[in-house]
């Protein structure tokens, strides 16, 4: 029978009958009873009894080389068929398979050998295997088929053609030599040469700009090539692409020498849960991507082993928590190599969005999603000037005084084909450019100028500013224009930044404390979801905390999020900083927060957000007794940072 250690991969030099000893064990003494019977009969010649005792010897001698003829006769099916299994699957393989002895000479070479060095296999039998292999490269050769060992060997070899050019070829090498059923070295050989090289290209060059420099990888330019060679046999044989992404590798965080020694790791811990017939290299922005010789079923189990590999990697003082998402989809021979790279990228960015630990299979569904996103992209830049983006509001109601006290500013969009355009779908697109800049703008002079247009009242308004826009340096100047030209009170304007803003450059920091000198209050939104601490929000210029809808997720029945609800609002009260829930949808979270102590809320329990009309009819006046406003912190004084 033929031993594989590599399942798909023929690893036998040659087939070995299967052993049965139960046979071996009764020869012995049958043959010597037999015997015994058959002189013991001769001596006793002249009795009946010695006639007896040698006619019985000799029925056991025939019956038992009746039955060493058949068993032999069954070994020599066994081992026949074996071999013809062994010679098929070897055939069948695309890639040549070269066996060599402990003297590394070639004792068998498959037929496709002839496709790859324009040689007859039958011609390298017996031949030294380092001969057609480059002299430069040899030494690195033998050194790997010298090494021994268990685990499976790469390295890439130049080796002559018969028409004197020099191929490219990757040889896996597995040392079976100390398997009895085997005794030999196996090297399954792939040419990775899409082409013969023109006269003058420098190979060693050539094969470096092919090779990740950190891990030894084939990069991305390796492995467009050889889609672009499987992608000629996929119309015989399926062929699938699994990427991997790693969550964790983090530059910021580990030294160059470490994040250079867990990319090693890694890759060694990829290399051993893949299959001897998959390919590893280095994809777009550090992913890794394997060319499954496969269906894509196949590819899902090899992305999950691979997803399952990546764990805790150990570093210089600890370990190292990484996880690893994979995308799959099938390499069909209609489709490009690009479209098919672009189709396993859609799969591993929806992976991504599900969380550590996700594998999914590309389908239809990603590629509408990407071709809406895209749309939504290209669309966005011109909605502002045709009219398609508008504002709404929503109420903030203090609950001891029962009134609205404030209205925060939402964008909308109505996309002429699509209609309403969910603000989580088209903010972050916008967020990618800098178009949010400009609708930022837009939204705050906007939002100013339907708040000042309000009559006898006084209605604060939260304008949500993005990151970008406040990294710009442009913020004090638009807020400055809006309320200047639209004449509302910088008391009744609320500039919200997210958490990690407050982190940024110092610049940041100086902006927004001359904002509060101006009176423009300052909210920190979705807080308690990033760095929270009491540790960064002291000096801060900070007026007001907006505590994240994530806290209310099942509040009712879960102890530790309404001990969060609890702890936020003793957080502000001992800073002094007014606490705005968002997200209370029910009146039964509403009971439960007003219990807590929680004053100022936002959700639909009171309005859904307003349009501009509404908004101007006193649709915000969701409380009919009279209340006082948010209260306005006093102006910092210079010197404060």
């Amino acid at each position: 029978m033929t031993t594989a250690p590599v399942q798909g991969q023929p690893a036998a030099a040659f087939p070995v009958a299967p052993r049965d000893g139960r046979t071996g064990l009764l020869a012995v003494p049958a043959v010597v009873v037999a015997v015994a019977l058959v002189v013991g009969g001769l001596l006793s010649v002249t009795t009946v009894l010695g006639l007896v005792l040698a006619g019985a010897g000799l029925v056991v001698l025939v019956s038992f080389q009746a039955t060493l003829w058949r068993r032999q006769r069954r070994l020599t099916g066994d081992l026949q068929r074996s071999q013809s299994s062994f010679r098929t699957l070897v055939k069948s393989s695309v890639d040549p398979v070269v066996i060599l002895d402990d003297q590394l000479r070639v004792t068998f070479a498959s037929e496709s050998l002839a496709e790859l060095l324009g040689v007859d296999p039958a011609c390298m039998l017996g031949q030294p295997a380092g001969r057609p292999v480059h002299p430069a490269d040899r030494d690195t050769l033998f050194a790997a088929l010298d090494a021994g060992g268990t685990d499976a060997t790469v390295r890439t070899a130049r080796v002559r053609h018969a028409d004197g050019h020099w191929r490219l070829v990757q040889a896996t090498i597995r040392d079976l030599r100390a398997d009895p059923d085997v005794g030999a070295l196996v090297l399954y050989c792939r040419d990775v040469t899409s082409r013969v090289p023109a006269a003058g290209i420098d190979l060693e060059l050539q094969e470096l700009s092919l090779t990740d420099p950190v891990t030894g990888l084939p990069n991305r330019g390796a492995l467009v090539r050889r889609l672009g060679a499987v992608q000629r046999e996929a119309r015989t044989r399926p062929f699938s692409l699994a990427l991997v992404r790693i969550s964790g590798l983090s530059s910021e965080v580990l030294a160059p020498d470490t994040a250079i020694a867990v990319l090693r790791a890694l890759t060694t811990r990829l290399t051993r849960a893949l299959r001897g017939e998959d390919w590893l290299a280095r994809g777009k922005d550090g992913d890794f991507v394997v060319l499954v010789d496969g269906s894509i079923a196949e590819a899902e189990t090899v992305a999950a082993r691979l997803v399952e590999a990546v764990g805790p990697v150990p570093v210089p003082g600890g370990s190292l928590r990484l996880s690893a998402v994979s995308g799959v989809t099938a390499v069909p021979a209609d489709v490009d190599t690009g479209e098919a790279l672009r189709r396993g990228e859609l799969a591993l960015r929806s992976a991504a969005a599900a969380g550590p630990g996700a594998v999914h299979r590309y389908d239809d569904a990603l590629r509408i999603e990407q071709d809406r996103r895209t749309t939504l992209r290209a669309d966005l830049d011109g909605a502002l000037a045709r009219g398609e983006l508008r504002l709404v509001f929503q109420p903030v109601v203090d609950v001891v005084m029962h009134r609205t006290v404030s209205v925060e500013a939402l964008l909308r969009w109505r996309h002429p084909l699509f209609g309403d355009v969910s603000p989580s779908e088209f903010v972050p697109l916008a967020e990618e450019s800098p178009l949010i800049t400009e609708v930022g703008r837009w939204v705050m002079h906007e939002a100013c100028a339907t708040i000042a247009a309000l009559r006898d009242t006084d209605l604060g308004v939260a304008v949500n500013v993005s990151a970008r826009q406040v990294r710009s340096g442009e913020l004090v100047p638009d807020v400055i224009s809006a309320l200047e030209t639209t004449g509302l009170p910088s008391s009744r304007l609320i500039v919200e930044i997210t958490e990690s803003v407050l982190l940024d450059d110092s610049h940041v920091i100086e902006d927004l404390t001359v904002l509060r000198q101006l009176g423009v209050r300052v909210a920190v939104d979705d807080f308690g979801t990033g760095w929270s601490s009491l540790a960064y929000l002291v000096g801060m210029p900070v007026d007001v905390l907006k505590m994240d809808q994530y806290f209310l997720a099942n509040v009712e029945h879960d102890p530790a999020r309404r001990a969060m609800c609890r702890a936020v609002l003793q957080l502000g009260s001992s800073l002094g900083l007014p606490v705005i829930v968002e997200g209370v949808t029910n009146e039964a979270v509403l009971t439960l927060l007003r219990d807590m102590g929680h004053r100022y809320l936002q959700g639909y329990v009171f309005a859904r957000p307003l349009e501009a009309a509404q908004l101007a009819a006193g649709a915000w006046d969701v409380r009919t007794e009279r209340s006082e406003a948010l209260p306005v912190p006093a102006a910092p004084p210079a010197s404060r940072p």
